[in-house]
């Protein structure tokens, strides 16, 4: 099911994940419990995009309002590189998904933590069959070192998969989260690291926390707009929508060629700015990079935009008819590093380091490529996430832009056909007709969108059709 309309509802990127977090639902538990069982099984069944070894933001609506955690690594203390590989061992820094299950738990969770993570432990301990989003993961991904190969590298779409040093790094997990930081599991995982070349630390693991921050907003139209803060590039997205508005762009057809243009050069110049100023905000004072003076004189310009790729992400989305909680969790590019440990998939989010503000150190997070879109305006509210690395911000613009400036449904807007610029060249789906020069006809690059949207008294969670992705209500 793509589309769930209902009081409670689970949408995420794989059936397993969402028939668990419908579960635990259904068992009594809101949507905090549901979001650490939603995203664990994630990290099983879904390896390539996230896990254990990767990072994890959390946005939450609440009767006391807005919670946002962001629980995006940083990199070892004696990191030394001024460039950093695509799947160098120095790309890893510090995962922190398990830190905001951590918190999550602690903090608003009404179930038994070993409850919560034994769907995934089961999986991992005794096996799943593998999906087609995973398989051609593998197939894609090959190349990768003795570590993967190992683990991954013969299986095929529908074989069984286990993960049993996985499921044992859950259960130790379930007892105390923070002994993935800090516990024997913690030391294993740094020796193992280190034996692949990693200048990982056992204090880099212990010494770290996530942090709850506060979201940025804007208007777009009559919605308020949040997104999360830098080292986020969720800002890129509050511009492309804030220079879409000076720009008027719902006036024209969607397919416009005048429209298209216009809007390719508002993502040239947000992300020209993303380029150059988003950073770990504890090494640098980033500017208002969303002042209407600025972006008007910005638009009067030209900005020429490095190469953008896709990543591979999942986002969930879940409502318990009180709370309304959107997740992303990453481990960058398919499969992060290529290197496992302990049957964990480690990240290569340390290759989202580039120059100047952003350039590479020590105990640094480098810029994030998660982010997720809340908009509101009176008696609707909106959660808006995806896959797409580089690629969000004009993923998230333009499915609320579709959503906002042409009438459609939320489920109609998540599967409307997108247009995905890439810095050095433009591509559309193929049912999307823009008579715009020089398109370059590539259809997976468009990322995949899982959203909620809640009116009154009832929420539609939408499943992106591009996925295996399934939509529940309870």
């Amino acid at each position: 099911m793509q589309v769930a309309v209902g009081e409670k509802i689970v949408t995420s990127q794989n059936y397993l994940a969402t028939h668990v977090g419908a579960k635990v639902l259904e068992d009594g538990g809101n949507a905090f419990d549901a979001t650490i069982a939603v995203s664990a099984v994630l990290s099983v069944v879904l390896p390539h995009t996230s896990g254990l070894g990767g990072d994890g933001f959390l946005f939450a609506l609440t009767p006391e309002g807005i919670i946002a955690f962001n629980s995006s690594g940083w990199s070892p203390k004696n990191l030394k590189k001024e460039k950093i590989g695509e799947r160098d061992p120095n790309s890893i820094v510090v995962p922190g998904l398990v830190d905001a299950w951590n918190f999550i738990y602690n903090e608003y969770a009404t179930m038994d933590l070993s409850r919560l993570l034994s769907p995934a432990i089961a999986l991992s301990t005794n096996g799943f069959y593998l999906g087609k989003s995973l398989y051609k993961s593998i197939l894609s991904s090959s190349g990768l070192g003795d570590t993967w190969k190992k683990t991954f590298g013969d299986k095929t779409f529908g074989s069984k998969l286990k993960l049993p040093r996985l499921g044992n790094a859950l259960k130790i997990i379930s007892r105390d989260p923070r002994d993935f930081y800090q516990g024997k599991l913690a030391e294993e995982i740094v020796i193992g690291l280190r034996s692949n070349g990693s200048t990982m630390e056992i204090s880099d693991f212990s010494e770290f926390h996530g942090e709850k921050v506060k979201m940025i907003r804007t208007t777009y139209r009559d919605f308020n707009v949040y997104e999360f803060p830098p080292n986020s590039q969720g800002i890129t997205t509050l511009e492309i929508l804030k220079m879409s508005e000076i720009k008027e762009l719902w006036k024209r057809p969607y397919t416009d060629y005048e429209r298209v243009n216009d809007y390719i050069k508002i993502l040239s110049i947000a992300y020209a700015d993303r380029d150059n100023y988003v950073a770990d905000p504890r090494f640098y004072q980033i500017p208002d990079l969303l002042d209407e003076i600025r972006l008007k004189n910005a638009l009067k310009g030209k900005a020429k935009t490095n190469i953008l790729s896709d990543g591979d992400t999942t986002f969930f989305a879940i409502s318990d008819g009180e709370n309304l909680v959107g997740f992303i969790q990453s481990l960058f590019y398919p499969f992060g590093s290529g290197i496992v440990v302990n049957d964990i998939v480690f990240n290569n989010r340390g290759f989202g380091f580039t120059t100047g503000h952003n350039q590479p150190e020590g105990r640094k997070r480098p810029m994030h490529t998660l982010s997720i879109l809340y908009a509101e305006r009176e008696g609707e509210e909106l959660l808006i996430g995806c896959a797409g690395g580089d690629l969000r911000p004009q993923i998230h613009s333009q499915v609320f832009q579709y959503y906002t400036d042409y009438g459609m449904e939320i489920d109609e807007a998540v599967h409307s056909p997108r247009l995905i610029m890439t810095g050095d060249k433009i591509m559309v789906e193929k049912r999307l007709e823009i008579p715009f020069p020089k398109l370059d006809f590539m259809v997976p690059d468009v990322g995949i969108v899982q959203a909620i949207k809640r009116k009154g008294s009832y929420t539609i969670g939408v499943a992106d059709p591009r996925s295996e992705g399934v939509a529940l209500p309870v």
